[in-house]
């Protein structure tokens, strides 16, 4: 912790397997905040929709990639990048599929989007008035 700052962060193969145990360590992180369980399934859900995306959409033919999780919390506001360094691939639409940014866009305050050096989004959620309120018992 730095400033009141705390952060995350954390880089994995990009791979399917690796979505679930990136979401089980941000939600440890999340939880240590004392942010209230909704907060954290809120959170959860929009970063594990921008994984995703992540993992499908941004390696050529089966090429090995990364994707980066970067998490940072201070009194009011919760930051969080997914990177990854590959090119993003458009795909066809195909029927019930392609909402992750929308529900992404719907849960969090603010959703960029950089492509200029392979993906980087950047996703902010405000916190202070979720926090979860802990008292001492007597």
């Amino acid at each position: 912790m730095d400033d009141g700052v705390a952060e995350l962060r954390m880089t994995r193969t990009a791979a399917r397997a690796n979505v679930r145990p990136m979401r089980h360590a941000l939600r440890s992180f999340l939880e240590a905040l004392e942010l209230a369980p909704d907060t954290v399934d809120d959170v959860l859900t929009a970063v594990g929709e921008v994984l995703a995306n992540a993992v499908e959409h941004a390696y050529v033919d089966g090429a090995a990639g990364s994707v980066e999780i970067h998490a940072r919390a201070g009194q009011a506001i919760l930051a969080v990048d997914v990177r990854d360094s590959g090119r993003y691939i458009e795909r066809s639409e195909r029927a019930g599929r392609g909402f992750g940014l929308r529900i992404a866009r719907a849960i969090a305050r603010s959703v960029e989007i950089d492509r200029s050096r392979g993906t980087q989004v950047h996703l902010s959620f405000d916190i202070d008035q979720r926090r979860r309120r802990i008292r001492a018992v007597k």
